[in-house]
């Protein structure tokens, strides 16, 4: 209970600002939680799924195997499901694979600009709450009163601003920073993967081996 009121109490001290702050932070912990959740949702290990890949396309058909990823969630099983697709309905794979490597990039960047934002934010709001607390502490009624302690003491409180800025534009930095990072491993796998689709693609023939064999057992 201590422990909340002084909370309280170091909050009201910050002045307004501190609720734009909170309000600043309650926005980064919110895209950080979602961004993590999503994140773990859509990255998946690229060298298992390239030999899981290869071992499908020999037991299944192309039709199959776009079904088969078509169900799955992760940035590879999507491009995957793309690739196969556009192979079956004969369209351009090149460009199938592009479309949805933008598209899932585009999907993992989401949220990022805004905790890049709340980075440089969040100082500038705790430092013009602490120029508006030291105004308020050299004010000309601060002066008559003849009380230099209470003017150093508004200070203090002033600079609460400040300090709790940057620790919420640490606390996005460090989710932009973690994110961004995460963000360009899964890129590269996205165009590793689509690189080898292509080339995969390129020579896979209308009708598998499998599809080959059903039909040698219907003719028989």
């Amino acid at each position: 209970m201590d422990m909340v009121m002084n909370a309280v109490e170091y909050f009201n001290r910050g002045g307004l600002v501190m609720y734009l702050l909170l309000l600043a932070s309650i926005g980064a912990g919110t895209v950080i939680v979602e961004r993590f959740r999503y994140y773990r949702q859509k990255q998946s290990n690229f060298k298992q799924h390239y030999q899981e890949l290869k071992q499908n396309v020999q037991e299944h058909t192309a039709a199959e195997v776009a079904a088969l990823y078509g169900k799955k969630t992760t940035t590879l099983d999507k491009i995957t499901a793309a690739g196969f697709r556009a192979k079956v309905n004969g369209r351009n794979v090149s460009l199938a694979l592009e479309s949805v490597a933008q598209l899932e990039a585009a999907k993992l960047k989401k949220g990022l600009p805004l905790l890049g934002t709340l980075v440089t934010l969040a100082p500038i709001l705790g430092l013009m709450g602490t120029v508006i607390g030291m105004m308020q502490s050299f004010s000309v009624f601060n002066l008559q009163s003849g009380s230099p302690m209470a003017i150093t003491g508004g200070v203090g409180e002033a600079l609460i601003a400040t300090v709790t800025g940057l620790m919420v534009a640490t606390f996005a930095l460090l989710g932009h920073s973690y994110f961004g990072y995460r963000l360009d491993s899964m890129v590269t796998d996205m165009e590793r993967l689509g690189s080898l689709l292509e080339d995969r693609l390129a020579v896979l023939p209308q009708q598998n081996a499998k599809e080959r064999g059903k039909e040698h057992d219907e003719a028989a």
